[in-house]
């Protein structure tokens, strides 16, 4: 006996459907069973439609797009592809939120090449994710990164999301509950915030804040900085360098957070440093202009005197 037969048997015998969540009825097609063959005869007639094809061609465009784009950077630079074409060395990894206003490139104007990004919802850092974990391993490891920039936004999607008293399903609510942790942890602060949009950025710069920190909790991180930190003739301090960063889609700046990491990572070590040297003190010897708050992104983008 097939599977879908199997299932089929065991559907209640009337009524069950989308609200019941039943094995026997799938929810996008409530209180009915659709067997599989009638499932791709579905789906073979959507895909004859002239409205199917006229659906794709959105898809279609982004070809077209593609070759303006390609002539562009050729008349441009006309070097320019066999120069990306060679293996990748950026000096940043950028983690990022997914909101498709706020591409890493666009926010500072970078070039193909210069920054090695990961992005998600809300521009967390979790010690679980598999997927962040193997980027930031390989840019560590790797490429050797010598930065890593944690950017969150104003007016983020995630953020908001996550307080409210929704039940948005799995994953979604399993991955917001993570930003729940962060507004629990700074509740005093976020509650005495009067103005419900200053809450939100509040919480939004926060949320960077403490994804920045569960950058150091990371043994990639913990012992790149180790090693580089031991050899003061070869690096001028603990590399990679962790920033937190804010974009205002309203007005389009960039702002660095002024986070003193010395003072807030004080008793955390004493849980998460994995090796006998943390590097700290050696930390202190990075320009203090990168971590101005009033400072414009190029500040950081234009520093180019450490070498890896």
């Amino acid at each position: 006996m097939a599977a879908w037969q199997m299932l089929r048997r065991l559907r209640p015998a009337a009524g069950l459907g989308r609200n019941c969540r039943s094995f026997g009825s799938p929810p996008f097609f409530p209180n009915s069973w659709v067997e599989p063959d009638a499932l791709w005869e579905f789906h073979d007639q959507c895909e004859r439609t002239d409205v199917a094809k006229l659906v794709d061609s959105e898809a279609w465009e982004l070809g077209d797009r593609n070759q303006v784009w390609r002539k562009q950077m050729m008349e441009k630079d006309p070097e320019f592809f066999d120069k990306i074409g060679k293996a990748q060395s950026p000096d940043y990894l950028w983690i990022g939120c997914s909101d498709s206003r706020v591409a890493a490139e666009n926010l500072i104007g970078g070039k193909p090449g210069e920054l090695f990004t990961h992005r998600n919802i809300a521009n967390m850092v979790v010690a679980t994710d598999t997927n962040m974990r193997s980027v930031l391993q390989y840019a560590v490891d790797y490429l050797k990164v010598r930065h890593i920039v944690v950017c969150g936004h104003y007016d983020c999607g995630g953020v908001k999301a996550a307080v409210t008293r929704n039940d948005h399903s799995l994953p979604l609510e399993s991955w917001l509950s993570h930003v729940r942790d962060v507004y629990r942890m700074h509740k005093g602060e976020l509650e005495a915030i009067d103005c419900e949009h200053e809450r939100h950025k509040r919480l939004v710069e926060l949320n960077v804040i403490e994804q920045c920190l569960n950058l150091f909790k990371t043994s990639d991180v913990q012992r790149r900085r180790q090693y580089t930190a031991s050899r003061p003739d070869e690096f001028p301090c603990a590399l990679p360098r962790i920033h937190g960063m804010v974009f205002s889609p309203g007005d389009g700046i960039l702002r660095n957070l002024k986070i003193d990491f010395k003072d807030k990572l004080g008793d955390f070590l004493d849980i998460y440093n994995l090796y006998d040297d943390p590097s700290l003190e050696n930390s202190a010897r990075l320009d203090k202009s990168v971590q101005d708050k009033n400072a414009g992104p190029g500040l950081l983008f234009e520093e180019k005197a450490i070498k890896k």
